[in-house]
């Protein structure tokens, strides 16, 4: 493989081999070559399934570097790495395997094959990784009774091989392949299977259960009779004066109580509250648009809103995770007859990650309460597809409302400019609910990650709040750059840091918010609209700056480049920006000159 780079002075070209295991040489090439060029060939020999992936070319002076990289594609028999039964959402049978190409997966039980769709006990899911060779995937079992007990195999063909194994499943018995406190079960070396129990293993097990059969019984005994006992107290504590002096008793009988009192209330007003789901920090660090400070480890409540009280009225657009709906929520709240909502739906719940990156996105917008966020009313989950239910904000997204109300709109003979120009007046109050929602997120340790107009909606009386909190991103495809050919990022809105080592923090979004001045400013032109995606890096990287506005105070200005600082410690505060446009909006007639 050759790399060739190119520059003034000549660079120094070099291939990163450091996570090779195959054999390679490299050597330096010198002909046919201009003056400021630079090339370097590695040959790889004895190639391995694990140097399938990325290999990168790395080219640098002492003005700058750049890199590029060529994909090794390595065809090889399939090979499965992992089988076994673990239990999520639903019971699952998880596997990893490789080999490319990508291998036809078979499932067997029982050595009978097995047919998977939506109306069976047994659904297959599948993950192609970055990285090709690999695949994930689960079989997930819906219907986890001893009807489902048995041998599953696991059979995966390719042009170049077949590989098989096969694992021991058995559900609600507490005991799985995986559980090494039974010495009774015993891989076969030859299938990766499970050897079946002996009578007497199968005896010794259930000696080894019962102690723990017995513990729970007493157990379930004891909560029966204590729930028992304290919903004869309900009434009686409520009335009691007692309760409210805060003794001991009652104290505990208060806690019991309102737990009774919330499940009541639910059931009059339609809307039910979901199991908690506590939130875990290392996954959320995983999830593209928010991160949260870990001391915040707690159990949120979603809402849930039963699916026949919500009404759809017309499609309001489709983003790469489903559709978003006009819609009505009957009774949302006990003296709201209606309630007109948007409804974002999940396209595909059994696609991988979807499931959990909904209900992850759903447990941190319940804790997010400001009048400049998108209100949050709650999911729907019985039934597909699963819902998320927003406030309803009439005017769409900010993006179109400010190209709606430039004044360079260009407009047909026949049709009259729909809208007014937006005023200065305008402009530095958008600029200002956002900065208020953003200084919000940043006391609350969230970043964003995707702050830009088109992620911001408008309600009546130009009423902005921060929305789109990474489900829908299909409608503005063209702002997203695929970096490294597989990660879809909005390269135009991000700072140096972003880019160059995928770092995001809240001084990455006082970047993005920066970005956002600019927007509205220009009246939603894309920034550096002039430049390609690669340009755009290269600007950026280099501490180019977006010019003014042309209708732009200068003071507004200033607070743009103050969020565009190289180093992100050296960026302004969210409250700060606050406060400065809070005070230009207070002295802002001594600027409408610059916007006539």
């Amino acid at each position: 493989m050759l790399c060739i780079g190119e520059g003034k002075p000549t660079p120094e070209v070099h291939w990163n081999v450091s996570a090779l295991s195959s054999n390679y040489t490299i050597e330096y090439l010198t002909e046919n070559l201009t003056k400021n060029e630079a090339a370097q060939i590695v040959r790889i020999s004895e190639v391995r399934r694990e140097d399938f992936g990325w290999l990168k070319c790395i080219v640098e002076n002492a003005v700058g570097t750049q890199n590029d990289a060529v994909r090794l594609i390595i065809n090889a028999p399939p090979q499965i790495n992992y089988l076994g039964t673990v239990k999520n959402f639903y019971w699952e049978i998880s596997y990893e395997l490789t080999g490319y190409p990508q291998p036809s997966i078979y499932w067997y039980r029982n050595d009978k094959p097995l047919q998977l769709s939506n109306i069976t006990f047994a659904v297959e899911k599948k993950k192609i990784t970055n990285n090709l060779s690999v695949t994930k995937g689960c079989l997930e079992i819906q219907i986890a009774t001893h009807i489902s007990d048995g041998i599953y195999t696991l059979v995966a063909v390719n042009n170049y091989g077949t590989a098989n194994m096969s694992v021991e499943a058995r559900f609600l018995t507490g005991t799985f392949p995986n559980d090494t406190r039974f010495p009774n079960q015993h891989m076969n070396p030859t299938m990766g299977g499970m050897m079946k129990m002996s009578e007497k293993d199968e005896e010794n097990q259930e000696t080894y259960l019962l102690p723990f059969l017995i513990a729970g019984s007493v157990t379930f005994a004891v909560i029966l009779l204590l729930t028992t006992f304290f919903s004869l107290q309900l009434r009686k504590c409520r009335d009691s004066p007692n309760f409210q002096e805060g003794s001991g008793f009652c104290h505990l009988t208060n806690v019991f109580c309102w737990l009774l009192c919330r499940k009541e209330n639910s059931k009059r007003t339609g809307v039910t509250g979901r199991e908690r789901i506590p939130l875990n920090p290392s996954k959320m660090v995983e999830n593209p648009n928010y991160r949260k400070d870990e001391e915040k480890n707690c159990s949120v409540e979603i809402r849930h809103i039963a699916k026949e009280k919500i009404s759809f009225i017309q499609t309001l657009g489709e983003g790469a995770f489903g559709r978003v709906f006009l819609g009505t929520v009957d009774y949302l709240t006990p003296d709201e007859p209606t309630t007109l909502v948007a409804v974002k739906t999940l396209k595909d719940p059994n696609q991988e990650d979807a499931r959990p990156d909904f209900y992850r996105e759903a447990e941190l917008l319940t804790t997010l309460q400001h009048e400049n966020i998108v209100s949050f009313y709650g999911v729907s989950t019985d039934g597909n597809p699963l819902m998320l239910v927003f406030e309803y904000m009439e005017h769409g997204d900010l993006n179109n409302f400010l190209r709606d109300r430039g004044p360079d709109l260009i407009i047909s003979k026949t049709e009259p400019k729909k809208y007014e120009t937006l005023s200065l007046s305008g402009l530095l109050k958008i600029s200002a609910q956002i900065a208020a929602g953003m200084e919000y997120l940043a006391s609350q340790h969230f970043v964003h990650r995707d702050l830009a107009t088109r992620n911001c909606l408008v309600g009546e009386n130009l009423v902005v709040k921060i929305g789109d909190f990474g489900m829908s991103r299909d409608v503005y495809s063209t702002d997203y750059y695929r970096m490294e050919r597989h990660t879809m990022l909005p390269v135009r809105w991000m700072p140096p840091e972003s880019i160059t080592y995928r770092k995001f923090t809240v001084e990455s979004d006082i970047w993005s918010y920066g970005v956002v001045l600019w927007e509205i400013f220009t009246f939603g032109k894309q920034p550096w609209y002039e430049l390609s995606n690669h340009e755009v890096i290269e600007q950026v990287t280099n501490g180019k700056l977006l010019s003014k506005p042309s209708r732009c105070p200068e003071e507004v200005y200033a607070i743009m480049k103050s969020c565009w600082h190289q180093n992100p410690q050296e960026r302004i505060p969210m409250s700060v920006v606050s406060k400065q446009i809070h005070q230009i909006t207070t002295n802002e007639p001594e600027y409408l000159e610059l916007i006539e």
